[in-house]
């Protein structure tokens, strides 16, 4: 096996994309051309992450982490006095550990733009950003394939226009309550998973436009009529694991079985005391799905509490341990 010194500089990079941010950390401090050529290979992140939480010691201090792999920095402090923490796999290294007079929202904008001068853009294939309530820098871009945004406040939508994907694997956006989500383009491309747990304008030929089945949407715009068109691509594209959950507004005395198109069979199941259901239904056949899944799908309908939650899914089976003694049959 050639030895890392008599490698060309093409092969040399071709490795070093592999890499993820530690293992580059470490690689910049074995020699100055090791420093140099990291610096200049294109770095994409397994994941990156930022999110805050309140400190356990006090109210008015915060905890703020950007998690890169396996790498981690923490910001934690209140008003103008922030310590910086760093470690691998969730362990501090003291001997980096600094405590700054400047605000831990400076200096994470600071970090997040120095890293994008460092390698263009802040890319990896998954992003998450969790309750962290802070606008990003004007001039950031960042770049994914599936994209979480958690209950960051009034910011989601501006994240989301700073994000120069121009389509999702898996778009994850949750948010209590705030304005009204626009659907564009991008949106309606995610190939997976799209979760929308916030009110969007979603309308019925958009809704059948998507090619993902593992969906979650709140629309006031989505019809009985669009349910009833997606029901069928559901069934036709969803693995075990999809599930179709839509929240649109819809009268309580609507006739459910409305909701499931006439060439599909299924038969109307007892509802369990336990359930908030006020319809359910097992859907046993009349379509064919792309992945050969045919399992039957539970649909069932409940009101949370002015709004109508449509939910199918493949039902799982309860396994209940028996802990009898074994018969023996003489």
């Amino acid at each position: 096996m050639p030895e890392w010194s008599t490698l060309i500089d093409d092969v040399k990079t071709h490795i070093v994309e592999f890499l993820d941010y530690t293992d580059r950390c470490n690689m910049r401090l074995c020699s100055k051309s090791d420093k140099i050529l990291v610096d200049k290979t294109r770095f994409r992140a397994g994941a990156f992450a930022i999110s805050e939480r309140i400190s356990e010691m006090s109210s008015e201090k915060t905890l703020i982490r950007i998690d890169i792999d396996t790498f981690t920095i923490w910001f934690i402090g209140k008003d103008n006095v922030s310590r910086i923490d760093r470690g691998w796999n969730e362990e501090v290294l003291e001997e980096y550990s600094k405590v700054k007079k400047e605000n831990r929202y400076d200096l994470i904008r600071n970090f997040l733009e120095k890293y994008q001068r460092k390698f263009g853009v802040i890319e990896a294939k998954s992003i998450l950003l969790v309750m962290f309530e802070q606008q990003p820098p004007t001039n950031l871009k960042i770049k994914c394939d599936n994209l979480t945004i958690y209950e960051c406040g009034d910011h989601h939508q501006t994240w989301l226009n700073q994000c120069a994907s121009q389509k999702f694997k898996k778009l994850d956006i949750c948010r209590s309550n705030g304005n009204l989500l626009p659907i564009d383009d991008r949106i309606l491309r995610t190939s997976e998973s799209l979760k929308l747990s916030l009110n969007c304008d979603m309308t019925d030929e958009q809704l059948v436009m998507l090619k993902c089945a593992d969906l979650q949407i709140k629309s006031d715009m989505i019809t009985a009529n669009g349910i009833k068109r997606y029901l069928e691509i559901f069934l036709t594209l969803g693995q075990k694991q999809d599930v179709m959950e839509l929240t649109i507004a819809l009268s309580k005395d609507f006739p459910f079985m409305k909701l499931i198109p006439d060439t599909l069979q299924f038969h109307k199941t007892k509802i369990p005391s336990w359930s908030s259901s006020v319809f359910r239904a097992m859907i046993t056949g009349g379509f064919k799905n792309v992945h050969g899944i045919h399992d039957p799908r539970c649909f069932r309908v409940r009101f949370t509490p002015e709004k109508a939650e449509i939910e199918c899914r493949i039902e799982e089976k309860t396994v209940v341990p028996c802990d009898l003694d074994p018969i023996v049959l003489n």
